[in-house]
């Protein structure tokens, strides 16, 4: 979507007049409309409160009246004269003589009738006494008689109004009338559940004689004179409503759609009877029993001319209506407010037939009735305040925005015109226009400007609006050209130069018209550049391409040779497993299980190598464990490993050392690098001055990891150098390492061909790599002196295959690069030993590289620097010569044939052969990891065994475990008690028969840490038949093994406990040696390694 950056500032300066007139807008209405609700709410409130308080005021007015008729003497001493047994007429006289004269009277309220009722049910049941004055005979009752003739107040039967008068029933107890012995107790009752007693009031009506003319009654107990609670009789005593109505119907300062009304209970007694009450307090809400009672106007609404009947469904029919359809009266009655008539308001409600109206809602302060008056208008009305200010409001913003948008944007059109004279500019270099025939000459550029003037003033201002108008008239009219030329291409030329107007202001896009002027100049000559850098990086793509197209294609063959090498051992597992099952004889069973093992473990180190070079990849698992070692360690560990493979293979192996040359002769050996030389070790080889022979040399740094590099370069040359051929091995010392001027340490894998070097750039990852931080984060144990000699040494493994392609050789260190890739492949392997290789060489700052010749073989050297620290004493030699440095329980091979060598072997090999025999590990962490110097005295406290990873020297301390290894027993295995914790059923029957293979048949299996403990314990606690031995598993249920191990050093058991776990990480040895444990096996368990652990804490004999 384009829109113009005209439109843009004109909005932006709109959007932000029309925020700040917005708050203010807000701000303004929010004020006001308060102000103006609350004055309406409370003009509502007022209203509604003064004619609740005057309608009581009437009410009370009545009923005082009434009161002061009932007490009179004449009628208290009739009633009593009534009550002694005189029922005479005469006995009356008096009485209806005095209510005639009170009646008859005008005062505040008048009373037109009155009926007087015994207390107990005495004499006449319609009143003792009835009386109608003057005036009130002359009152038309709303009804006729049967005949049509109207019934006037006070005729015989109808002129006594039923809807005015109680019916009065009375019930007899068993108690004595306090008044009169003679009789029993009465209680009296106006209706069912409206009870008559000293404190009562009832109030019947209104009737409406006319629209506006009412009469009402009131029922009062007539309370002797000379006793606060002795009831002489009851009175009612009908009245004029007049007041009441006068009040309602008055419109004194009320709108012209407000109406006063007066909402009661539609029962006749004009109270919520029963469990409907209304709420007197603000906590006893009553909304349930409330919001089904039905309520009718007392009154009828008035009908205002022109106004609509906002109650015209009552007023057809008259009926009453629930109070839940008038939310604010049921909440009046069920939520009063605290005020004194309990007054509320709101604007926005409707009434009992869905009209919105505004209402002021109040509670006359009676206890006579339960009425409710409503000062009700309409909703229209009492918002108009409010909609006149909505609309003000609203003119003001949006008159504002348009004055405003009507002069922003044409400022804006103006102010923008440096803008589209680049705009032009850009376009007349992208799309240039053809050229126009009728234009006039004077507009083709020739003075380096874009819109070509500039170059001839005078003529510019003569003919300028001649040309303006010839352009404006032919342009309008030309046809649009394609603006892609006949090759598919879109011109381009390089924008001219905008011609800058005078100005007196300098802003930012003066100073942008300025920048494209210079940048017009460096496009210019950029462009120039251009194509030939396109025809460069297109060349690049090309070998981007065909490399990538290289490495899939290797990938493709990757994944099938890797399928072939994993399922070529898994295919022996299974071949020979189906064989076994169907075997009778032993012997060839045991022959097919030596195949299923030896597939097995050639599985399991596929496996190792694929995982190891994963973690390598992400720098997570290498790291330097750096200390003290000598070469000759290195030497005698490289002849020990090959032994038995350089034997089966035929092939003439050596390990040499070769001295530091001098200057002459350092110089010509650099120099003929390459050539083909037999070098002839000298007989004492030793290094540059000051340090001794090379076997004496002690060195600072990693051994572990050198010795893995000669090992993976050894492996590959005995691999492919065939029968009768010859490995060497040369360690040499180059002198002095020199450290590259940045002191990164910049590591090149070359490979070297014929007489030259080159180097290779690699396809997983960058070959040359900042290892100054890389080196400090990867590299733990004791730092050297600070002033240590750095040498450089090399290390040469040179053998006579039939060598590497030259196109291969820059991929040899490339990972799964192999030299036959296809699937007819003669060699095996996952083509990974190179790689790592490369790896730990670049981790030591060091360098490795190759040269090959097809059909003589292949020379790799890898240069690492090395801190020289001492040279070893002539004692110190004997010493170790002689045996002093500890055993070293190590696997030396996996085959079950074969013997484990330990340092006091009494063969043939030399002195330093005998002296450090190597412990072959994974390769996720140190391949190798020589024994804690210690005394013969001392048992070693931890020992790994073959096939699992060695952390650091210091972490094979147990510093939990107080206890020493059970002393062996005096026959062979049959007195060991072991104890087998394991959670797997398969893993505990492979325990129990590798335990039997070595005569231990006394085991017993826990199938988890918790058990194991218990079980512990309670061999201790019987005493004398404690474990000698435990296995323990480290991933159980319920308590792990490393937590089972804590309880059980807890509780003091001191015979060793061997960790077994497959997850044989540094960080899992470590936790399980710090533990307590002694050792650590791993699985999968090989009969060599518990050969060692048992000969190591039962002195199990092991076979031959």
């Amino acid at each position: 979507m384009r829109i113009p950056i005209a439109l843009q500032l004109g909005l932006l300066v709109l959007v932000t007049s029309l925020v700040g007139l917005a708050v203010i807008s807000i701000a303004t209405w929010e004020n006001n409309y308060r102000f103006v609700t609350g004055v309406k709410s409370q003009g509502l409130v007022l209203t509604a409160s003064l004619k609740a308080g005057q309608i009581a005021s009437d009410l009370q007015l009545i009923q005082a009246t009434c009161t002061t008729v009932a007490t009179r003497l004449l009628i208290q001493n009739a009633l009593k004269r009534f009550y002694g047994g005189n029922n005479t007429d005469a006995n009356w006289t008096n009485a209806i003589t005095d209510l005639d004269s009170a009646l008859g009277s005008r005062g505040y309220a008048a009373l037109y009738q009155t009926i007087i009722y015994s207390r107990n049910g005495a004499g006449n049941s319609d009143g003792l006494v009835n009386v109608t004055s003057a005036v009130g005979r002359a009152i038309s009752l709303p009804y006729t008689y049967a005949n049509g003739s109207a019934v006037a107040l006070g005729d015989p039967g109808l002129g006594y109004p039923p809807a005015l008068y109680p019916n009065i029933t009375y019930t007899f107890s068993d108690g004595v009338d306090p008044q009169n012995a003679t009789t029993n107790e009465t209680s009296a009752k106006a209706f069912p559940n409206f009870p008559l007693n000293s404190s009562s009031v009832l109030l019947l009506g209104p009737l409406h004689v006319n629209a506006s003319f009412s009469l009402l009654s009131f029922t009062l107990p007539i309370i002797n004179n000379t006793s606060n609670t002795d009831i002489l009789g009851y009175a009612t005593f009908i009245a004029s409503a007049s007041s009441l109505q006068s009040t309602l119907e008055n419109r004194d300062y009320i709108d012209n759609t407000g109406l006063v009304l007066l909402v009661g209970p539609a029962d006749q007694s004009n109270l919520f009877l029963g469990g409907s009450l209304p709420t007197v307090g603000e906590s006893n809400y009553n909304d349930t029993a409330l919001e089904d009672e039905l309520a009718t106007y007392v009154f009828l609404p008035s009908v205002i001319p022109g106004q609509v009947d906002r109650h015209s469904q009552y007023r057809q029919s008259s009926t009453s209506f629930a109070l839940k359809s008038y939310p604010e009266v049921l909440n009046i009655l069920a939520h009063p407010k605290s005020t004194s008539n309990h007054v509320t308001s709101s604007l926005d409600t409707k009434n009992e037939q869905g009209c919105d109206v505004a209402i002021g809602v109040a509670r006359p302060p009676t206890d006579a009735v339960d009425w409710v008056v409503i000062m009700e208008e309409t909703h229209s009305q009492a918002f108009a305040p409010v909609a006149k200010l909505r609309k003000i409001v609203l003119a003001c913003v949006f008159g504002t925005a348009g004055f405003i948008a009507l002069v922003v944007f044409p400022l804006a059109h103006y102010c923008i015109t440096p803008i589209r004279k680049l705009k032009s500019a850009t376009e007349k270099a992208i799309q240039p226009a053809p050229q126009d025939p009728h234009a006039s000459t004077d507009s083709v550029n020739n003075s380096g400007f874009a819109n070509g003037h500039g170059a001839h003033p005078q003529i510019d201002r003569v003919n300028g609006f001649f040309v303006t108008l010839k352009n404006a008239i032919y342009g309008r009219w030309r046809t649009p050209q394609d603006p892609d030329s006949e090759d598919g291409q879109r011109p381009f030329r390089v924008p001219l130069k905008v011609k800058q107007s005078k100005h007196f202001i300098t802003d930012e896009l003066t100073e942008l018209t300025s920048t494209f002027n210079e940048m017009s100049d460096e496009l210019m000559v950029q462009y120039t550049r251009l194509e030939e850098r396109v025809v460069e990086r297109t060349r690049e793509l090309e070998i981007s391409k065909r490399a990538a197209e290289t490495a899939n294609e290797s990938k493709t063959l990757f994944i099938a040779n890797i399928s072939h090498e994993l399922k070529t051992p898994l295919n022996g597992i299974l071949g020979m497993c189906a064989v076994c099952m169907g075997e009778d004889d032993l012997s060839r069973i045991k022959k097919s299980l030596k195949v299923v093992y030896k597939s097995g473990d050639l599985l399991l180190n596929l496996l190792n190598d694929l995982l190891t070079f994963s973690k390598n990849e992400l720098e997570q698992a290498i790291r330097l464990d750096e200390k003290e070692f000598s070469l000759s360690d290195i030497k005698s560990q490289i002849l020990t490993i090959f032994d038995k493979q350089v034997r089966e293979g035929r092939v003439n192996f050596s390990v040499d050392f070769f001295g530091a040359p001098n200057v002459a002769a350092d110089t010509l050996c650099r120099d003929n690098l390459s050539e083909k030389q037999p070098i002839v070790p000298i007989s004492s080889p030793a290094g540059p001055p000051g340090t001794g022979r090379l076997s004496d040399m002690v060195l600072w740094g990693d051994h572990h990891r050198i010795l893995q590099i000669l090992i993976n370069l050894v492996s590959n040359s005995l691999k492919f150098t065939p029968e009768g051929g010859r490995v060497e091995v040369r360690i040499r010392c180059l002198g002095d390492y020199e450290s590259p001027r940045d002191n990164s340490a910049k590591v090149s894998f070359e490979s070297r061909h014929g007489s030259g070097f080159r180097e290779r750039t690699p396809s997983f990852k960058s070959r040359e790599t900042e290892l100054t931080t890389f080196t400090s984060d990867h590299s733990r144990g004791r730092e050297p002196a600070v002033n240590y000699r750095t040498l450089e040494f090399s290390f040469e493994v040179e053998d006579t295959g039939p060598g590497i392609p030259a196109h291969l050789q820059p991929k040899v260190f490339d990972p799964f690069m192999q030299g036959d890739l296809g699937l007819n492949r003669k060699y095996g392997g996952t083509g990974l030993g190179l790689s790592i290789s490369s790896q730990l060489s670049r981790l030591m700052k060091g360098t490795i590289n190759l040269e090959s010749t097809i059909g003589s073989g292949t020379t790799f050297t890898v240069k690492i620097p090395l801190k020289f620290v001492k040279e070893m004493a002539p004692s110190t030699r004997s010493s170790s010569l002689a045996g002093s440095r500890p055993q070293s329980y190590v696997l030396l091979s996996d085959d079950p044939n074969s013997r484990p060598a330990t340092g006091n072997s009494q063969s043939g090999k030399s002195a330093e052969t005998k002296d450090l025999q190597p412990r072959l590990v994974g390769l996720s962490h140190s391949f190798f990891a020589t024994a804690r110097p210690r005394s013969q005295s001392q048992p070693p406290s931890t020992t790994t065994v073959s096939g699992v990873t060695n952390a650091a020297d210091t972490q094979f301390q147990a510093g939990n475990t107080t206890g020493t290894p059970s002393s062996p027993p005096s026959e062979k295995g049959s007195r060991i008690r072991v104890l087998v914790a394991e959670d797997n059923v398969v893993n505990q029957e492979v325990v129990l028969r590798m335990l039997k293979l070595e005569d231990i048949y006394d085991v017993t299996l826990a199938k988890d840490g918790q058990e194991a403990y218990d079980i512990v314990k309670a061999a201790m606690t019987e005493g004398g038949n404690n474990f000698d031995l435990i296995l323990m598993d480290i991933q159980m249920p319920n308590v792990d093994g490393i937590q089972s191990t804590r309880l059980i050093r807890e509780i003091g058991y001191s015979a060793p406990i061997v960790a077994l776990s497959a997850f044989a990480e540094e960080s899992n040895i470590k936790d399980c040696m710090d533990s307590g444990m002694n050792m650590f096996l791993p699985k999968p368990i090989r009969r060599p390694a518990l050969k060692q652990m048992l000969k190591r804490f039962a002195t199990i004999e092991e076979e031959e």
